[in-house]
């Protein structure tokens, strides 16, 4: 038979609108985003990142064309006042440097060795003849002079280091001066070229960071050679603060590399420079880097050529943008993230779905009610059914407020269907009817052997209290107390069998095996004699009789199923084991007990529960003598401030019930006299053993003794 699916008609009727609406919605945030981005990236590829690289070019190139317009004055000047000494123009070096950010060092060098410069003291820590001496941090500058002594001609080397004033704060002056400048790159490139020069990319000595130099020469003597170069240092350092305040977001991110792809400077925490297997330091190549933004940014510009070009890095889309400089092989290059071009359509995505998640969710409580005011009362009713199906017939009448006419009826029929159960199951134990229904198995005569653990309660003197009672009150009291031993046994899975007078038939294993059934009967008869002992505290004052229990509970193979005809049957077992347990029961008026169970419930349950023996009794009806024990308490109640004392208890009955067992009477008299005195209150069990013991040892010698109590009374 092949097994439909159940679903429900109110979810059925969302998830179809929730596909629809969702499916809509979707398509068009979906689409319109895409649209728009596509819009803003090609907006970003054919004006903005070329304007702004075009811009970045611009003010970079401004800063070089300064440089020149600096050194082109400063030779004119020089070269209008001929035989005026170099260290005059201390003071326009000296201004220069302090104007114009852009310059790191600025300097003269003529052909007899003379050197004029003027430098910030940016790479310097420490004095040029004592390196173990700190720089001052008021020092800014400083003013190095290599001239020729007027009385010897020997050049004398001075370093001067003034304050951010301009105001001298200590000078010191070079053992061995410097004297090869006409020998520098920079003033050999200025002579040949005879021109203004560019010195290629380089790495300055003093300051380690990589830098340019432009130089001039200042005029030629008669033989060609030029009388000295003016000279001026350009850190690539300097235009990062217009990198970064000129980049496109805080994503983007500014390089220049030179035509070899190195790095001089960039918006980003790399250094540009790199150390070598000598130790020394060079550029870093950008093809060498760990930055895979940067490699792949440079691998797509320069192998196809293109200025502006998109590519993946990190799983993210970026952007990249190559421009030239105009004075020059310095290129600038931009990369940013495509995401930050397009962040505000996913924020505007972002919030068109919330909107439409908020439409969403009203049309889906619109929805919703109006599907539930159609399946609510088919669904009411399935749950009623099924409360039916698991007996718990206690729900009140289903109440369908509905305007269809099926549903109307069907409710009816259900509500009586439902008096019908409550009525049956007043008759008959609900745990054995669920089991019916769960099993489907229809009830027949028959029976099959299973082992049960049977109890019987009875309460003492019921007669006596009948006859002192009006019959409606003492039904009524019967009821409650009937009511309270009830709920102990069915929560403790007992079942039921039947109330025989002031009586209780149950019994456990009954329906399936059951492994803890007789732990479970033990801790039952426990939990309901503490209840009566409960109850009484509150009857009495009523003017209640206190209904005092006594209890019996035995364990064995008994016959289990339904007697009766086949129009009326009741489930019960029979056998002799429900004898011996109903015989037990009545035992307790022999020894003042409450409960007494057999030696087999003991040996079960003995880890569970903490018993006492009694004695060996042969019941009436029966030839063979069992065990008979008393429960005292549960073993996991340890916390009972009796605990301890009922394990002395049991300790010392089962030693004098051995010598008892073995003829040694005046030994076990002395024994019981002993539980006697010291548990006063449990005296009265033990009473019917002393008085054997008494009289059998007063008796005949010859007397035959098998250790059997044989009982002539119920």
């Amino acid at each position: 038979m092949k097994i439909t699916r159940s679903r429900r008609l109110s979810v059925d009727i969302l998830v179809a609108f929730s596909i629809l609406i969702c499916i809509t919605i979707m398509s068009e945030v979906l689409y319109s985003t895409k649209e728009n981005i596509n819009a803003v990236l090609k907006f970003e590829k054919n004006y903005f990142s070329k304007k702004l690289a075009t811009t970045v070019t611009s003010r970079i190139d401004a800063y070089f064309n300064e440089l020149e317009t600096i050194v082109n004055v400063i030779s004119k000047q020089y070269n209008a006042e001929k035989g005026t000494r170099l260290d005059c123009f201390s003071d326009v070096l000296l201004e220069s440097v302090r104007r114009i950010p852009n310059i790191m060092s600025l300097y003269i060098a003529l052909s007899d060795g003379s050197f004029l410069q003027a430098r910030t003291t940016s790479g310097l820590s420490s004095f040029k003849n004592n390196k173990e001496a700190p720089l001052p941090t008021y020092v800014k500058y400083v003013i190095r002079k290599v001239q020729h002594a007027p009385e010897s001609n020997n050049l004398v080397e001075t370093w001067g280091y003034l304050s951010d004033d301009a105001s001298l704060a200590k000078s010191e002056t070079i053992a061995t001066p410097t004297s090869d400048f006409n020998k520098r790159d920079w003033y050999v490139k200025a002579e040949l070229n005879r021109a203004m020069t560019w010195s290629d990319e380089y790495v300055f000595a003093s300051t380690m960071v990589p830098g340019i130099t432009l130089s001039k020469p200042l005029g030629y003597d008669p033989k060609g050679n030029a009388i000295g170069v003016i000279s001026v240092d350009f850190a690539f350092s300097c235009v990062e603060p217009l990198l970064k305040e000129i980049k496109i977001s805080d994503n983007s991110r500014i390089y220049l590399i030179n035509a070899k792809q190195e790095i001089l400077c960039s918006t980003t925490a790399d250094k540009p420079l790199k150390g070598n297997e000598e130790q020394t330091t060079a550029l870093q190549s950008a093809n060498s880097t760990d930055d895979p933004v940067l490699a792949n940014a440079i691998k797509a510009l320069f192998s196809t050529g293109d200025i502006h070009v998109t590519f993946k890095a990190n799983e993210i889309q970026h952007v990249a943008t190559v421009q030239k400089l105009k004075k020059l092989p310095v290129s600038v290059l931009i990369i940013t993230p495509q995401s930050d071009f397009t962040e505000d359509f996913e924020n505007v995505k972002r919030d068109m779905l919330l909107i439409s998640i908020a439409i969403f969710l009203v049309a889906v409580v619109v929805v919703y009610v109006l599907s539930r005011r159609i399946s609510n009362p088919i669904s009411k009713l399935g749950e009623y059914a099924h409360a039916i199906e698991r007996m718990d017939i206690e729900e009140e009448p289903v109440a369908i407020n509905s305007n269809i006419f099926e549903i109307r009826e069907l409710a009816s029929s259900m509500n009586s269907m439902r008096l019908s159960v409550a009525t049956f199951s007043k008759y008959a134990p609900k745990t054995l009817v669920r089991k019916l229904l769960v099993d489907g198995v229809q009830p027949v005569i028959g029976g099959q052997t299973a082992e049960v653990t049977m109890m019987f309660t009875d309460i003492e003197k019921f007669s006596t209290v009948s006859e002192k009672l009006p019959a409606e009150y003492l039904m009524m009291h019967l009821s409650e107390y009937f009511d309270e031993l009830t709920k102990k046994i069915v929560e403790n899975n007992g079942i039921i069998d039947k109330y025989i007078g002031d009586s209780i038939m149950a019994m456990w294993g009954a329906l399936e095996p059951d492994p803890s059934q007789v732990a479970s009967a033990c801790h039952t008869a426990l939990e309901c004699v503490a209840l009566i002992e409960h109850m009484k505290e509150k009857w009495i004052p009523l003017g209640k009789p206190p209904l005092p229990t006594r209890v019996g509970l035995h364990t064995g193979q008994a016959i289990v199923g339904n007697i009766g005809s086949r129009d009326r049957m009741n489930f019960t077992a029979i056998g002799d084991s429900v004898n011996i347990a109903s015989r037990l029961e009545g035992v307790n008026k022999i020894y003042g007990t409450r409960i007494l169970v057999s030696e087999t419930v003991e040996a079960t349950a003995r880890e569970q529960i903490l018993f006492r023996v009694i004695d060996r009794v042969a019941v009436k009806g029966r030839t063979g003598g069992i065990v008979v024990y008393e429960p005292l308490c549960e073993m996991r109640q340890a916390e009972n401030e009796n605990y301890y004392r009922f394990i002395e208890l049991s300790s010392k009955s089962k030693e004098a019930f051995e010598l008892y067992q073995a003829g040694r009477f005046q030994d076990a008299l002395k024994m019981y006299e002993v539980i006697s005195e010291n548990f006063p209150d449990r005296a009265h069990a033990i009473a019917p053993v002393m008085k054997i013991c008494s009289e059998l040892m007063d008796g005949e010698d010859g007397k035959e003794w098998n250790g059997i109590n044989r009982l002539t009374t119920k």
